[in-house]
């Protein structure tokens, strides 16, 4: 007997996942996929050897207690440190009881979507905007409305003129730094008046932070949060991108009566973050050269990022427009608009070539003509290679 419920017979699978399902069924038969499809870091940069040393260091030093139930709030000493890895960012003034840690932001967005959305909530996005986060709130309920982008992210007028139509907008979601999946930053300008703009109208805005650090120019964005003097902004971050998303360590920043909340809600959930993961990020953190690490994954990043830049303007059709990111893993692709990427995608998969159609980003439906494409999990050597193929394909298809 299947189980059955109005939530449970709504859900339906991830639409990044069913281009993942498809790439799995080819391996299943002995094809090599070129993927880029994922929203993954690069394994080649996973910390191994440093991980494995922390963890004989850790049981040697904690014994059982390092892997004893714990408080759900998270690990003190993580949640110390992160009140100065924000520095980072020019988060100040926060304190360790300002953060709640959870098992990467994904978590973190399913408990906001949990505690805010209601039968009649809106939630406002970019457009385009991160599937994940898309998913989780049409399955709690919301009526997602996206507000286009331009050079300098969310357009501010186009939001407020939503926020004066919706009355029972829960929060406002946005990745500042290198969005997922155009590659683009919020102005500082635009950051301060979208606080502003949530003050006005009664709202929070969830700010999503994990490709803040993944910066070409090395430079790092102050984060919304920065300018939060009214209690509005909740923050998420992640070690997803810079360590290892296996590890499942994330954490939310809000006012402290917020974070108590979401405790109570952790513990109804799944009790608190594995306890050896959270030691695991703590003493990576603290003891192995995240800097000398992130530098390095940086200048890899960057120069897969030219590579494929230089090939998609090589060899894509007459009209195609990329934007080009400063960070991040991602790179946004609009193609002539006479194209739909959705459509294409079977006829270029036929050569293993994967992508993600633009569509998927889109609360609107939109983005036909558009593509996202991941530069960071494929070598120099096989992007100069397989994008030319992908843009030979791309033009084949424009001449059926």
């Amino acid at each position: 007997m299947v189980i059955h419920s109005e939530f449970l017979d709504a859900l339906t699978p991830s639409s990044i996942r069913s281009i993942t399902a498809k790439i799995r069924d080819k391996a299943a038969r002995g094809e090599t996929v070129v993927s880029f499809a994922g929203g993954l870091p690069s394994a080649e940069f996973f910390p191994v050897e440093d991980l494995r040393r922390i963890n004989e260091q850790i049981l040697r030093e904690e014994g059982g207690e390092a892997i004893q139930y714990a408080a759900s709030d998270g690990y003190d000493p993580l949640r110390k440190y992160l009140v100065e890895f924000m520095r980072r960012y020019q988060v100040t003034d926060i304190t360790y009881k300002n953060i709640l840690i959870t098992s990467g932001a994904q978590q973190g967005l399913a408990y906001l979507a949990k505690g805010l959305i209601t039968p009649v909530s809106v939630v406002i996005t970019e457009n385009p905007s991160y599937p994940g986060a898309l998913d989780t709130f049409n399955a709690y309920g919301a009526r997602v409305v996206g507000v286009n982008v331009d050079g300098e992210g969310m357009d501010m007028d186009a939001l407020e003129q939503v926020l004066e139509a919706h009355k029972n907008v829960a929060f406002i979601y946005t990745i500042a730094d290198f969005q997922n999946p155009t590659g683009i930053s919020m102005s500082i300008p635009r950051r301060k008046r979208l606080v502003e703009l949530a003050e006005r109208y009664n709202t929070f805005v969830v700010e999503d932070g994990p490709y803040s650090l993944i910066s070409f120019d090395g430079a790092v964005m102050p984060a919304i949060k920065s300018f939060d003097t009214y209690g509005r902004v909740i923050y998420s971050g992640s070690t997803s991108k810079t360590i290892a998303p296996g590890l499942r360590v994330g954490w939310l920043i809000a006012d402290e009566g917020s974070i108590q909340k979401l405790v109570y809600l952790k513990m109804r959930d799944d009790l608190q973050v594995n306890n050896m993961a959270q030691r695991q990020v703590f003493h990576y953190f603290r003891d192995c050269g995240f800097d000398d690490h992130l530098r390095q994954v940086i200048q890899v990043y960057r120069q897969r990022r030219d590579t494929m830049i230089h090939a998609v303007k090589e060899s894509f059709p007459e009209g195609t427009r990329v934007i080009v990111p400063g960070g991040g893993l991602f790179l946004w692709v609009e193609l002539p608009e006479e194209l739909d990427t959705l459509e294409m995608f079977d006829f270029v998969f036929q050569k293993n070539i994967a992508y993600v159609p633009g569509t998927f980003f889109c609360p609107d439906g939109g983005g036909k003509n558009t593509m996202r494409l991941n530069f960071s999990t494929t070598s120099e050597e096989k992007i100069a290679e397989y994008i030319p193929i992908l843009g030979e394909m791309i033009c084949q298809f424009c001449h059926q």
